[in-house]
C-alpha cells in the first residue's frame, strides 16, 4: 500500500510536471511572441528615427560647404594722459574725482603729459552662408561686421575644406541687423544654399541652425521653430525674428537657420541669456529670410536702402500689458498699437497722432503686431498719403499721413529735442502714498528733479509728479518696473496735478477695473505706458 501511493504520488507528480512544462511551453510561446511584436514595433519606431536622422545628415552634409566662419581684426591706437603723483608712481586721469577727471579729458590730446598707448589688436568672430556661389556673396549679421572700419582692418573668412580669404562690406542694415560681404571667387569652388520662404514656416517647424560657436566651426544643432513675429527689444531697429530653440551661441551670429529643405528661412542673429550664463538656454533668434531677400535685391544693384517712416514709438496691446487694458481706453478688446511717443517732425507729428492714440488700420489693413506695422510703414513708397484708423477718446478717427524717407539715423537718433518744465519750488514736497501699488510719489520740484538726475533741458511732459520711493518686494509698483525717480504723466490720459489727485485716480476701485499710467523712465528718460491692475 505504502508502495501503490508511492507509485499513485509518482504518477500524480508526473503528471504536474508534464502540466507545469506544457503550461510553461505556452508561455514562452505567448512571451515570444509578444516580443516579436515589440520588435516588429521597435523596428518600426527605429526605421522613422532612422529616416529623421538621414534627414539631417543630408541636409548637414549638402549645406556644411556653404557656411562659413567670419574674423574681423581690427587695430585701434588711444591716446591715454598720465600724469606722476608725489611718490613718483603714474597716475591715471581716470581714477581721480570728476572734476579733475574732466579737466585732463578737455586737454588730453595736447597735454605734454600725453601720449599714445601701444596700438591694441581687436578681434571678433561670426558666421555667414553664401548665397550667390558666383559673385562671392555671403549675408551675415552688421554687428558681426561693424566693426570693420578704414584701413586698420580686416575680415577674413574661412570655409568648410579650410580655404581662406579677405571680404569687402558691400552693404550694411543696422535696422535689421544684417549685412552683405563679398570675397573674390578666383580659384575657389563655392557651394550656396537656396533662400527659403520664411512666410511659410510655422510654429513646430523642425530647423538646424549651423555656425561657429565659440569658434567651433561647423556646428550643427537641431531644434524646433518657438514662435515667430517676435519683438523682443534686442536690437534697435525692425525685430521680427523667428524664435527657435536650436542651440545658438556667440559665434553664431550670422549663421543660417535652415528647414528641412535645406534652404536657409532665417539669419541667426541674437540669444536671450541668463544673468549665470553667456550662452544656449533655450531662447534664440533668427532674421527672417523675407528681410534677407528684400534687401539682397537692392545691395545687389548698388540701390540705397529706402524705408518709409511715421515718426512714433509703439507697443501691441497684447505686448507686455496686464489682459484688459482696453477697457481703459473704451476698446471692446485688446487690440491695435498704442502709440508712446510722437517724434517732432516727423510725418506722425505732421499729421496730428498724439500719444495715447491706438493705430487699429493702416492703408485698409487691420493692424495686429509691432512688427507688420513697422514692415507696412517701411514698404510704403515715398511720399504717398495714405490712412490711420485711429482709437482717440473713445471713438474711431481717421488721420491721413503721407509717408516720408526715413533719416538714415533714425534708430540712433534717441535724444529727441527736449524742452519742458515742472513742479513749483519749494523748501518740502508734499507726498502720498499708494498703498495698492507700494510706492510713494511727490510734488515734482527742482530740488528733486536734480536730485533724481532731470535737467531742465530734459522734456518733463508737463509732468507734476515723481515716485520717491517703490518697495522693493512689491508685486505691484516694482513689478510693473517703477523705479525712484519716474515721472508720472498721466493717469487715463489726464494729467494729474498733485498727490492727492493721483490718489483718487488710483482708488482701489479703479485699480481693480485697471488704470493705464504714462511713466517718464528715470533711467532712460523715455516715456512708456503701463497697465496697473490689483486683484478684485
Amino acid at each position: 500500500m505504502i508502495r501503490a501511493r508511492g507509485k499513485r504520488g509518482i504518477c500524480v507528480a508526473l503528471g504536474a510536471s508534464m502540466a507545469i512544462a506544457f503550461c510553461m511551453a505556452t508561455v514562452a510561446e505567448n512571451a515570444w511572441a509578444q516580443g516579436q511584436a515589440k520588435v516588429e514595433s521597435s523596428s518600426s519606431a527605429t526605421a522613422g528615427a532612422e529616416a529623421l536622422s538621414q534627414a539631417f545628415r543630408t541636409i548637414a552634409k549638402n549645406a556644411k560647404p556653404a557656411v562659413v566662419s567670419i574674423t574681423v581684426r581690427t587695430v585701434e591706437t588711444k591716446t591715454r594722459t598720465q600724469m606722476k603723483g608725489q611718490d613718483g608712481r603714474e597716475i591715471d586721469p581716470e581714477d581721480l574725482p570728476e572734476p579733475l577727471r574732466d579737466f585732463f579729458r578737455e586737454f588730453k590730446d595736447s597735454h605734454p603729459w600725453a601720449r599714445p598707448e601701444k596700438p591694441t589688436p581687436r578681434m571678433g568672430m561670426g558666421s555667414g552662408v553664401v548665397i550667390d556661389a558666383k559673385n562671392g556673396y555671403i549675408i551675415t549679421n552688421n554687428h558681426v561686421v561693424e566693426g570693420a572700419k578704414g584701413e586698420k582692418s580686416r575680415i577674413d573668412v574661412r570655409f568648410a575644406d579650410g580655404a581662406g580669404v579677405t571680404a569687402k562690406i558691400i552693404g550694411r542694415d543696422a535696422p535689421t541687423d544684417l549685412a552683405l560681404i563679398q570675397v573674390k571667387t578666383d580659384g575657389l569652388t563655392l557651394k550656396e544654399l537656396p533662400i527659403g520662404d520664411s512666410d511659410q514656416i510655422e510654429v513646430g517647424d523642425l530647423v538646424l541652425a549651423i555656425g561657429a560657436p565659440f569658434g567651433l566651426t561647423q556646428t550643427v544643432t537641431q531644434g524646433i521653430v518657438s514662435a515667430t513675429g517676435r519683438n523682443p527689444r534686442i536690437v534697435q531697429g525692425y525685430e521680427d525674428f523667428i524664435q527657435t530653440d536650436a542651440a545658438i551661441n556667440p559665434g553664431n551670429s550670422g549663421g543660417p537657420l535652415l528647414n528641412m529643405q535645406g534652404q536657409v528661412v532665417g539669419i541667426n542673429t541674437a540669444i536671450v541669456t541668463s544673468g549665470l550664463a553667456a550662452g544656449y538656454v533655450g531662447v534664440g533668434f533668427a532674421v527672417p529670410s523675407s528681410t534677407v531677400s528684400e534687401l539682397l535685391a537692392m545691395w545687389k544693384e548698388g540701390k540705397e536702402i529706402v524705408r518709409g517712416y511715421l515718426g512714433v514709438e509703439i507697443q501691441g496691446l497684447k505686448d507686455g500689458f496686464e489682459p484688459g487694458i482696453g477697457q481703459s481706453y473704451g476698446l471692446d478688446e485688446d487690440k491695435g498699437i498704442l502709440v508712446q511717443n510722437v517724434k517732432p517732425g516727423t510725418p506722425a507729428a505732421k499729421a496730428g497722432l498724439k500719444p495715447d492714440d491706438i493705430i487699429l488700420a493702416y492703408d485698409g489693413k487691420e493692424v495686429t503686431t509691432v512688427p507688420e506695422l513697422q514692415h507696412w510703414v517701411a514698404r510704403t513708397k515715398i511720399d504717398t498719403k495714405v490712412d490711420l484708423k485711429v482709437w482717440r477718446d473713445r471713438k474711431e478717427i481717421t488721420i491721413p499721413v503721407t509717408i516720408e524717407k526715413q533719416p538714415v539715423d533714425y534708430f540712433r537718433d534717441t535724444e529727441w529735442a527736449r524742452r519742458g518744465g515742472g513742479g513749483e519750488d519749494s523748501a518740502e514736497s508734499a507726498e502720498a502714498s499708494i498703498e495698492a501699488l507700494g510706492m510713494t510719489v511727490a510734488t515734482l520740484t527742482p530740488a528733486l528733479a536734480k536730485q533724481f538726475g532731470w535737467d531742465e533741458e530734459q522734456d518733463l511732459e508737463g509732468a507734476s509728479l515723481i515716485v520717491t520711493e517703490v518697495e522693493p518686494l512689491g508685486e505691484a509698483a516694482a513689478g510693473l518696473g517703477i523705479h525712484r525717480g519716474d515721472l508720472i504723466v498721466s493717469v487715463q490720459g489726464r494729467n494729474v496735478k498733485s498727490p492727492d489727485a493721483l490718489v483718487q485716480a488710483l482708488s482701489d476701485e479703479a485699480l481693480s477695473e485697471g488704470v493705464r499710467l504714462r511713466i517718464r523712465d528715470v533711467e532712460s528718460k523715455r516715456t512708456r505706458t503701463l497697465f496697473a491692475r490689483t486683484p478684485k
